[in-house]
């Protein structure tokens, strides 16, 4: 898998509250034209846990058949009560044809085992199915130790983890127990980004990348000056207050419109209710005076 950012696929809805495929397939190409890596797809974000199990197959199913050139797609795929179904249910969302098919660990039968739940599951799926795990934070905040993390890269089954514990040391450590291995460890906390790159970090995969990939590959990209680096990130945490006190994700989904993509505001999520009962102003003058979609260069003013 390559370095680098990687969107969390936001799930587009029309003004009926019904999903927007063809809004979905927009930022497909959007992300795809800008040379991403790769997205994350029915993530915490994408409202996952707001749509029913026909609406989250109906996703993956468009984008595993998306034309998506390089553009990767890691789909979370772990739905059902028991191993068995959530197997069933990764195995269906492989042959749609998702590059990875990702494990959510809250949503793993039990919060105890953990690690012993993933090698079992890559046991009940097919041996060509490439795996990942997401730390998703809600509706239960589960999270693998380094312990943990070493026993699942061993197995050379999961190539994909999105971390969450928001901390570099235990960050760190997890990095150091998947040396060697297929398993790719992006780091999802903003704050922490830039040492936990610098801690051997494969990337990425948080809210920022959505709107503002092109600053999140340069806080990615360890080849480039210390001072541009800092920079880039100095303005995505100023991007990120504004945009998530506007309501995310419908305030993520207005920024998109404004990059010129097709996709409406509409959301299930109640945090994005906030939107919808303010204003757009401080969205609208953070963009027009920061140019948040355009990448940094030395050559400007601090």
């Amino acid at each position: 898998m390559r370095g680098g950012s990687y969107p969390i696929l936001l799930t587009a809805f029309d003004e009926d509250d019904r999903l927007d495929l063809p809004a979905i397939g927009a930022l497909l190409d959007f992300y795809r034209e800008l040379g991403l890596p790769g997205v994350l797809a029915l993530g915490q974000a994408s409202e996952m846990l707001w749509l029913n199990d026909d609406e989250r197959f109906r996703v993956a199913e468009y984008v595993a058949r998306h034309p998506r050139g390089n553009l990767l797609a890691a789909t979370v795929g772990n739905f059902g009560i028991s191993l068995a179904e959530q197997a069933r249910s990764l195995q269906r969302i492989h042959d749609m044809g998702a590059e990875v098919v990702v494990v959510a660990l809250a949503l793993l039968p039990s919060a105890a085992g953990l690690a012993e739940q993933l090698l079992e599951l890559a046991g009940l799926v097919k041996p060509e199915l490439r795996l990942g795990v997401y730390e998703i934070p809600q509706p239960e905040h589960r999270l693998l130790n380094p312990a943990e993390v070493g026993a699942i890269a061993r197995s050379g089954r999961y190539h994909f983890m999105k971390d969450t514990c928001r901390q570099l040391e235990p960050f760190s450590a997890k990095v150091k127990a998947a040396e060697g291995s297929n398993l790719k460890i992006y780091q999802a906390n903003l704050a922490v980004l830039p040492p936990s790159m610098e801690a051997g970090g494969a990337g990425f995969c948080g809210w920022l990348p959505i709107v503002a990939p092109e600053l999140c590959e340069q806080v990615c990209d360890l080849s480039l000056p210390a001072e541009l680096r800092r920079r880039a990130h100095d303005k995505l945490v100023a991007f990120n207050e504004v945009m998530i006190a506007q309501g995310f994700p419908a305030s993520a989904k207005y920024i998109l419109a404004r990059r010129g993509i097709a996709i409406q505001p509409f959301s299930r999520e109640p945090a994005a209710r906030k939107f919808f009962a303010g204003d757009r102003a401080a969205l609208d003058a953070f963009i027009d005076a920061e140019q948040p979609f355009r990448p940094i260069t030395l050559a400007e003013r601090a």
